[in-house]
């Protein structure tokens, strides 16, 4: 065997090993869409006690439904996925969440309910880092 025919072969060899890699390979891009280390109302919040567990929920909301007035135990993080959300705090004040936005609650967020507020059918996604047992939100009476 020739040095061109030996580094054909090489080359030949390498091609078809690398080539199912690339042609699989796919970029992958990481973006860090939200932090904070305080809830909407400013609090600094604390993880539960016990036994950890992270929770993810989906909530579908029809257009002009709302959720009604809770508080959480535990922390939660909530992204709105589609549509408007307004949180609807006892005291009368309120914000309002639109599609991509993120927000934190926690513990000593005042009870409050989140209702649709735009004109079709609203997804919110949230995770709450909670403890075993622990329930995911309380309702209010």
């Amino acid at each position: 065997m020739s040095m061109r025919q030996f580094l054909a072969s090489v080359i030949a060899l390498a091609i078809f090993v690398l080539t199912p890699n690339i042609a699989m390979a796919e970029p992958v891009n990481v973006t860090e869409m939200f932090t904070s280390s305080t809830t909407i109302d400013g609090d600094a919040f604390k993880y539960p006690s016990g036994k950890a567990e992270m929770r993810l929920v989906r909530v579908a909301f029809e257009e002009g439904a709302t959720f009604p007035m809770h508080t959480h135990a535990t922390p939660l993080l909530g992204y709105i996925e589609k549509g408007q959300l307004t949180l609807a705090k006892k005291d009368g004040s309120s914000e309002t969440f639109k599609q991509d936005e993120s927000f934190i609650l926690g513990p000593k967020t005042p009870a409050h309910t989140m209702g649709n507020s735009g004109d079709s059918d609203a997804i919110m996604w949230v995770t709450f880092a909670a403890a075993k047992g622990v329930p995911n939100l309380d309702l209010a009476s």
